[in-house]
């Protein structure tokens, strides 16, 4: 166990971003789903992607709509596919278009049915090749008319 855990959220949101980009991927592991909606966008944008690979469902879940969504792209394509089983459909709504495009067909095909099909239209259209053809029968079956 780290130090990391036994902060309030006040003492999280206080910590400067070369603090947070200098913990370690156990650190990561160790922020309670009660500190993670307290991160700052500033603190999460230098997370680097073994950081935010570190961050678990309950961890990715805890996250806000606006965290998510300033995530940059290099932030998105790595972040795992069990993280991602942490997904909202209003996390998915509020994905940028360059967000979706990052999207790799693994982590597409790890979004629910419902997640899936709350994505907009232009993201839809943003997905690569590759992870348009990962999508799985349950996904396609779920898009509209619009997001074909």
């Amino acid at each position: 166990m780290t130090i990391i855990s036994s902060l309030t959220t006040a003492q999280i949101q206080a910590l400067s971003t070369s603090a947070i980009a200098a913990l370690t991927t156990a650190d990561i592991a160790s922020i309670t789903t009660v500190q993670v909606p307290a991160l700052t966008t500033a603190q999460l944008a230098v997370l680097t992607t073994s950081q935010l690979a570190a961050l678990n469902s309950a961890q990715f879940a805890a996250l806000t709509t606006a965290q998510i969504a300033s995530f940059s792209t290099a932030q998105i394509s790595g972040i795992t596919t069990t993280a991602l089983v942490g997904l909202e459909t209003a996390d998915v709504v509020a994905l940028t278009t360059a967000q979706a495009a990052a999207l790799g067909s693994a982590q597409v095909r790890a979004l629910t049915t419902t997640t899936f099909a709350a994505m907009e239209t232009a993201d839809i259209a943003a997905l690569n090749t590759g992870a348009v053809k990962g999508l799985t029968t349950a996904q396609v079956a779920a898009l509209s008319t619009a997001q074909m």
